[in-house]
């Protein structure tokens, strides 16, 4: 490891700053793959720091794949596909849920439960509604007309862009010009811009359990769908490769349904596979990065794309309300001139008004500030409800997986012959609603659970902490 100056950090907290330190070196070749780290406490001394620093810059780079900690033998650096310019795609930046499959969402809407673990809140998240309140009197009493209710760009307010260009920036560690973001109404509007910008290119390959919205809205308009499987470390390059495809859809940070991080070395392949051919896109779907509940978010997949081959899309639904259908995408530059040719001609889709109250927030920081508090609690919810199922009569028999990624994890349950059907069966009897893992699985070759377990979905963002302990304790009764 190469000597590391503390006195360049800035205003970045310590273990930030140690961990982006550490994890260029290990980008870069300084530390070598396999290359033994020193220990916490050594590290700690060397630098004057806290064991706790150092811990929390460890955690995040075992967290994304940079770092492999081995038990009792210590930290390992990871080994890295090469890619063509990797380090050079690392931006220097100042400090500053889902359907299911077809057919399920209408089988569980014929019934309510109390506690409806199926999917996320419909409503505002805490705070959310206040906080757009606030910014919607302000935007109506200081700004005129003309900026309200006149008909913005196809690609949405000017000033809303460059808010979101600094928050990326500050947020996700890009580099963003605002010129190429393009903000619509929901993230289904941006797949079907993103299809509409493809269509000639015929193939999109999905993940596989995936995100069912995604895959219909290519399908509906006129590409062909290719599922393909996942694995421990993200979406498989390997099918990839063997298939027909010109574009990926994937999420890295938190994918949904199964909750898993694809690790940087998967990251750095699936960028290598765009870059063997043009035409070839990867489409990273951030949906709620925001949201990682241990450690800081994990860095968008764009913010190492040194090939231009990424179409960043994120929403504000989950932090916000899904109510609100504000989202945007990144284009990479390849696609400027095609989106003005092709959809050019296209209004957007969101309101002046909404827009200038959310680049309000933004600029303000009150929505930082929601965020972080909207964070807190949704840990506090995860925390009772995943102590009260591991604390009660079923805990032997249980394991949470996924659980700081975002807000809803996997509840793997030892099947006792019921099969998951019959567990969601029992489940709901109590009053909670359960997802089977396997029902977003659309091809018949990726579903299965060699381990035996049988899985459920977990979203619990429409819950309160006290809500999650009842909800706990029914399952508890019948796992």
């Amino acid at each position: 490891m190469q000597g590391i100056d503390l006195t360049g950090r800035g205003e970045l907290p310590l273990y930030e700053y140690l961990y982006r330190c550490i994890r260029d070196q290990v980008v870069a070749g300084q530390i070598a793959a396999g290359e033994r780290l020193p220990s916490r406490r050594t590290l700690a001394e060397r630098l004057g720091v806290s064991v706790v620093t150092v811990e929390g810059a460890y955690a995040q780079l075992v967290a994304e794949g940079y770092v492999v900690a081995r038990s009792r033998r210590g930290y390992y650096a990871a080994s890295l596909p090469s890619l063509p310019n990797a380090a050079a795609a690392m931006p220097v930046v100042a400090a500053s849920a889902h359907a299911a499959k077809a057919g399920w969402e209408d089988k569980r809407a014929a019934g309510s439960v109390p506690y409806d673990l199926t999917r996320g809140a419909n409503v505002a998240s805490p705070g959310a509604a206040r906080l757009w309140e606030r910014a919607l009197r302000d935007v109506l009493a200081h700004e005129s007309d003309d900026v309200l209710y006149r008909t913005p760009p196809a690609r949405g307010v000017p000033r809303l862009r460059e808010a979101i260009a600094a928050h990326l920036a500050r947020s996700r560690g890009m580099s963003v010009d605002p010129s190429l973001v393009v903000v619509g109404a929901g993230a289904q509007t941006l797949y079907g811009l993103v299809a509409q910008l493809l269509r000639e290119g015929g193939s999109v390959g999905v993940e596989d359990p995936g995100y069912a919205r995604a895959s219909e809205t290519y399908r509906a308009h006129g590409l062909d769908v290719r599922y393909l499987p996942l694995d421990g470390e993200g979406i498989s390059v390997r099918a990839l490769r063997g298939s027909d495809v010109v574009m990926a859809h994937v999420m890295p940070s938190h994918q949904f349904p199964t909750g898993r991080v694809m690790s940087v070395a998967r990251r750095y392949e699936l960028l290598g596979w765009a870059a063997e051919k043009d035409g070839r896109y990867v489409v990273e779907d951030d949906y709620d990065c925001e949201l990682r509940l241990a450690g800081r978010p994990i860095p968008a997949l764009a913010s190492i794309d040194a090939t231009g081959s990424v179409i960043y899309l994120n929403t504000f639904s989950k932090s916000l309300s899904s109510a609100l259908r504000i989202a945007y995408l990144v284009l990479p530059a390849s696609l400027d001139a095609a989106f003005d040719e092709r959809l050019g001609f296209l209004s957007t889709t969101v309101p002046a008004i909404d827009q200038v109250a959310l680049a309000q927030e933004l600029e303000s920081g009150a929505y930082e500030r929601h965020v972080a508090r909207y964070r807190r609690d949704m840990r506090e919810v995860r925390d009772a409800l995943a102590e009260g199922l591991l604390d009660g009569p079923a805990g032997q028999r249980v394991r949470i997986e996924e659980a700081d990624s975002g807000i809803h994890f996997v509840l793997a349950v030892e099947d006792d012959g019921r099969g998951e059907a019959g567990i969601a069966a029992a489940a709901r009897e109590t009053g909670v609603g359960l997802t089977p893992l396997s029902s977003f699985v659309r091809a018949s070759e990726h579903a299965g659970t060699p381990d035996g377990l049988a899985r459920f979905v977990v979203q619990y963002d429409g819950l309160s902490a006290g809500e999650a302990s009842a909800a706990a304790k029914a399952l508890g009764s019948v796992l």
